[in-house]
């Protein structure tokens, strides 16, 4: 299946149209992701954000086409990437780089042998891996030395700055700043605005303050939906939906040190995902939520904006 260009003046690099997907075990199916569209344009860097379980993870997965889909559609270029053919092209143009990816790297060769599979006659330019390596806060000593005698956030860093010297035409982070210090999380930054010149980046990370760093646009999910999507600043300055309003609030910063944060629980069932724990739920937040579009900016939620002024 194609995109008709034709009828699409808008062309993203990568594209998911209602999608739905999930796991299948000896138990049946267990769908994790609903109804889930989203979109990364070259040079962008977009970031996932929500809390452990919100099905974030679960969609890089997706869209390296590794789970099972139920429905809906996933286009690089406009091309499906569940035909074989535009698989095989779409693997070579994306790196996958996992929080638990720390046994990728072959345990009884060298880093820089590993690093030299990575290009065409093993030659690569060094002065480039000691400039990324120091960003990363990596030593070049690391280069002789073989993946055991690393430890784990080490191996991480490896990995990402692996994929930072293959320069994919799409980059899925998972986590990437887990383990860095605020050296190491700086230059990290650094290095992904350089390369989303021609990458596009798609990152998770649960401390959002690097995502709203460095993100162009945000989405946010939660129970397997995304609710709210749009520009990094709009999410930021003005959420449409009470939950990113919480998550953005609940960053532990010098302004809300002192602030007291009340466990609601509402215990009913339907509706709004967050629907158990927003403390300006009311009976027309039971109903289906469609996903509404304010220009640029979207949401799922049936009281914007009258909850944002109570």
């Amino acid at each position: 299946m194609e995109i008709n260009e034709s009828k699409n003046k808008f062309m993203p690099r990568l594209q998911i149209q209602s999608l739905s997907c999930g796991y299948k075990n000896e138990r049946g199916y267990t769908e994790i992701l609903k109804d889930i569209n989203f979109y990364i344009n070259k040079g962008e860097i977009v970031g996932l954000i929500g809390e452990i379980g919100s099905g974030k993870t679960t969609l890089l997965r997706a869209i390296t086409g590794e789970i099972l889909r139920s429905g809906g559609d996933i286009f690089y270029e406009g091309k499906s990437i569940f035909s074989k053919e535009n698989y095989l092209n779409f693997r070579k143009k994306r790196i996958y780089v996992r929080q638990d990816a720390m046994d990728i790297l072959k345990p009884r060769y060298s880093v820089e042998f590993q690093i030299k599979k990575l290009f065409k006659g093993g030659k690569y330019d060094r002065s480039n891996v000691e400039r990324i390596f120091n960003n990363l806060g990596l030593s070049m000593d690391i280069m002789n030395m073989l993946p055991v005698q690393l430890s784990d956030g080490t191996r991480h860093r490896v990995l990402i700055a692996m994929a930072l010297l293959i320069k994919p035409e799409i980059l899925l982070l998972d986590e990437p700043t887990t383990g860095l210090d605020t050296y190491a999380i700086r230059g990290l930054l650094e290095l992904l605005k350089e390369m989303a010149v021609s990458t596009s980046i798609i990152m998770i990370n649960s401390d959002i303050i690097p995502v709203f760093q460095i993100c162009d646009r945000i989405y946010v999910m939660k129970s397997g939906v995304i609710i709210e999507d749009g520009i990094w600043s709009d999410i930021l300055h003005k959420p449409h939906h009470p939950y990113v309003k919480e998550i953005i609030t609940s960053v532990p910063s010098i302004s809300n040190r002192n602030k007291e944060y009340v466990d609601i629980d509402n215990k009913i069932e339907g509706g709004c995902v967050f629907l158990k724990k927003c403390r300006h739920m009311k009976e027309i937040c039971k109903s289906d939520v469609p996903y509404i579009m304010d220009r640029d900016h979207g949401y799922r939620c049936l009281r914007y904006p009258e909850w944002y002024n109570d």
